[in-house]
């Protein structure tokens, strides 16, 4: 079986949770808020499961290695029962995450955290191995790897909440929140799914037959926009700010990602119109 194999299986299984559970929800009402809610099985199993059928894809444009048998599955084995537990938790009505209260409640918080660890490890090698070969245009690389470098900034993020709202929960605060009224999950969510949404703009652009050098450089203002969202995020959340409690410094930091978004549409506008001009020449 190819190592792509099972991150598509457990992705599928996953996402397929998440809906049925957006579908259970949508028909009974149940809380959408709080550490009890139904949201967790929700985006937990959706973006989890989409993220790692996107680690699939990419598996297959690396160079293959001989622990490829094992870290495939390691990976999809840990990230389906991560998801599982969480899911698990939420039917038991107990909250999946800083849930001490029982000594069964610790053991799935500390599996938890261990399986993410795992992930994260197998995460990393694999971010490693797309920025020494990737096999795909120069466009999709940078894409590619900028996605996975997005990634891991959100995976350091999620292992800084784990930690840190640790030592909140011991003081009796709220673990999810820093300072006043900084969001913790927001720096962390902010950029977690670049890995899809950057190649899935190159394949918008090449289905619109765009030059590569138009598509490259839509690529580099894409991400120099999420990287501007990303500082705009860390600047509210760790100075104790409500996402849109913006101030100067944020307003800034959003306006330029807002201008690098700008800039990503001039470049499909400019490749369009370059496309259209050498149609008509031919």
């Amino acid at each position: 079986m190819k190592p792509s194999a099972f991150p598509y299986i457990a992705g599928v299984l996953m996402v397929i949770s998440g809906f049925t559970h957006a579908i259970f929800w949508a028909i009974t009402g149940d809380s959408w808020e709080g550490p009890l809610s139904i949201r967790k099985p929700v985006l937990f199993g959706i973006s989890t499961g989409v993220t790692l059928i996107s680690l699939g894809w990419i598996w297959l444009k690396l160079r293959p290695a001989g622990y490829d048998k094992w870290l495939s599955p390691l990976l999809a084995a840990s990230l389906l029962i991560e998801v599982g537990l969480i899911t698990l938790q939420y039917w038991r009505g107990e909250a999946s995450h800083f849930n001490h209260h029982s000594q069964i409640n610790l053991l799935i918080d500390r599996t938890i955290t261990v399986l993410i660890v795992i992930a994260s490890i197998a995460i990393l090698d694999i971010a490693r191995r797309c920025f020494h070969f990737i096999e795909a245009e120069p466009s999709m690389k940078l894409a590619i790897r900028a996605g996975m470098g997005f990634l891991l900034v959100s995976c350091g993020l999620g292992f800084f909440i784990l930690f840190y709202g640790e030592y909140l929960a011991s003081r009796g605060e709220s673990p999810t929140k820093f300072g006043a009224a900084g969001v913790m999950k927001f720096p962390h969510g902010i950029t977690i799914h670049a890995v899809q949404y950057l190649p899935l703009m190159v394949w918008a652009m090449h289905w619109l037959n765009i030059r590569q050098t138009h598509q490259t450089r839509a690529v580099k203002y894409a991400t120099a926009s999420l990287a501007m969202f990303l500082l705009f995020s860390l600047w509210q959340t760790f100075n104790g700010l409500a996402r849109f409690d913006i101030s100067m410094v944020g307003g800034v930091l959003i306006a330029s990602a807002f201008g690098f978004a700008v800039a990503v549409l001039s470049q499909v506008v400019l490749g369009t119109i370059a496309r259209q001009s050498q149609d008509v020449e031919i």
